[in-house]
């Protein structure tokens, strides 16, 4: 079967679901699960230790043992299926830009998680989790006009998706477009633009390209707003939707954005250790739990499940469709709010109303007299491959100076001079070596805020002095 067909028929499969198709789905689903709970065991030696006196076949999910990210990367050798597959052997592939975008072993995308949340993790998927990624938001990434062969007419017309992110790398948010189906781009234009562009090259690059589509972070999609504002960009009427992913999304923001350019933002929640976790909700600010594809168990702080409407203390995700890394019962130190009510857009899928727990300090740059807004992910890009750091913070001291303070898994040593060549090369990748300045201290623990999470990113300077007619769309949360 050809990739093309392939493709097609996880879009069909993935269709928004209709009252007819739910008692179907919730037997796919079951079947999803012991599926991925039998391979696991067949083919994980970490989880057939895990499961050793538990029945599969039977068990319900909260018999089984969860696992959280220091102990999936201590075992990694030993969680992943594939047996020729080894942590030392996929560092050494990611320590190459060459092959952002190739295959390992031409079958596996490899990526690091951001690491916003301490640790990075190497998180592999073969091409039928990829696939089925790219699916899920064909399918339920924006209104179908019709169920039958959606997307035949862009093969006439093409869709022209603009992404404004970080330059390609191997973090969470490029793997999507890095991995992009050749297939696809019969239906798709794409434009990567990066977030670090001075605001009049991101102007020029969008107003020659028209999109029909923008995928950004929060940050940059203030500053496009901005330049809309001021007449700068000039966009002729195609636009359709504004994609948030990466960073949490203020109400007051979206509203914003939304008024400027009179289209909807959906926002999306999931990690790279499920990418197809959800698809932004067509209607809210909300994200749809792509509930066939992944379990996800809102919890209080010792894993009993709270009641929809509640925010828990951590979620307990699943992955039913990556049997090349099995992720079952990951801790993730995320506050989601389900929402206890169905969702006002129709969708019979779960609506996830809320997520805490990755805010962050806004950070700036003075470049040339220009005050820019500076995503936190530049720094995290630099810190994926330093796998031995437990806990991170990044400090704004001053005007264009930085501080990491990092501390080493327990056994484990960090070098500043390898820290400082990582970041070094990460802002100079983005245009920015002459103007951030950073120091770096090695600490044994970085101590949590009085919420009891570890705010990664932190401004302890203070606010951009945006001019009067440059000013945030909303104020800054501290």
């Amino acid at each position: 079967m050809s990739d093309q067909v392939k493709l097609a028929l996880a879009i069909r499969s993935l269709l928004p679901p209709r009252p007819a198709d739910m008692e179907r789905r919730a037997r796919e689903r079951e079947a999803r699960f012991r599926n991925l709970l039998r391979y696991a065991n067949e083919n994980s030696p970490y989880y057939r230790k895990r499961f050793k006196g538990i029945d599969l076949a039977t068990c319900a999910i909260t018999d089984l043992p969860t696992m959280n990210k220091s102990e999936m990367m201590a075992n990694l050798d030993d969680v992943l299926t594939d047996r020729a597959l080894r942590r030392a052997d996929l560092e050494r592939f990611m320590s190459d830009p060459a092959n952002v975008g190739a295959y390992y072993k031409e079958n596996y995308a490899v990526c690091h998680t951001s690491g916003s949340q301490g640790q990075p993790a190497i998180i592999v998927q073969d091409k039928k989790a990829i696939l089925t990624t790219f699916a899920a938001q064909f399918a339920r990434g924006k209104p179908l006009t019709r169920r039958f062969l959606p997307y035949l007419h862009k093969l006439l017309n093409p869709a022209r998706f603009a992404i404004v992110t970080q330059k390609p790398g191997f973090y969470p948010s490029s793997t999507f477009f890095n991995y992009f189906p050749e297939r696809a781009r019969r239906y798709i234009k794409l434009q990567r633009l990066s977030v670090f562009d001075p605001p009049e090259i991101l102007v020029d690059q969008l107003n020659r390209f028209q999109p029909n589509f923008i995928t950004s972070y929060t940050s940059a999609l203030e500053t496009i707003t901005r330049e809309l504002k001021a007449g700068n960009l000039k966009l002729k009427g195609d636009l359709e939707q504004i994609t948030n992913i990466s960073e949490p999304l203020p109400e007051a923001i979206a509203e914003t954005v939304e008024k400027a350019f009179g289209v909807h933002i959906t926002n999306i929640y999931s990690m790279a250790e499920c990418m197809a976790l959800t698809c932004g909700c067509q209607a809210t600010h909300g994200s749809h739990l792509n509930d066939e594809l992944a379990i996800l168990e809102v919890v209080d702080a010792n894993n009993n499940p709270v009641p929809n409407g509640t925010p828990g203390s951590k979620v307990l995700l699943t992955n039913l469709y990556n049997l090349a890394q099995p992720i079952i019962r990951y801790e993730i130190d995320d506050i989601v709010t389900i929402s206890a009510e169905p969702c006002k857009c129709g969708s019979l899928l779960p609506l996830i109303a809320a997520v805490e727990g990755r805010t962050k300090d806004q950070f700036w740059v003075n470049v040339n007299g220009d005050i820019r807004d500076l995503p936190y992910y530049v720094f995290l890009l630099a810190l994926h491959t330093e796998t031995d750091l437990a806990e991170h913070q990044f400090l704004q001291t001053g005007v264009n100076t930085f501080v990491l303070r990092a501390a080493p898994l327990p056994g484990k040593t960090l070098s500043v001079e390898k820290l400082r060549r990582l970041i070094k090369h990460s802002v100079t990748s983005e245009g920015l070596a002459d103007v951030i300045h950073f120091d770096i201290e090695l600490v044994d623990k970085i101590e949590p805020e009085t919420s009891g999470k570890i705010r990664r990113a932190k401004n302890v300077f203070g606010p951009a002095p945006f001019a009067s007619s440059d000013r945030p769309l909303v104020a800054n949360e501290s």
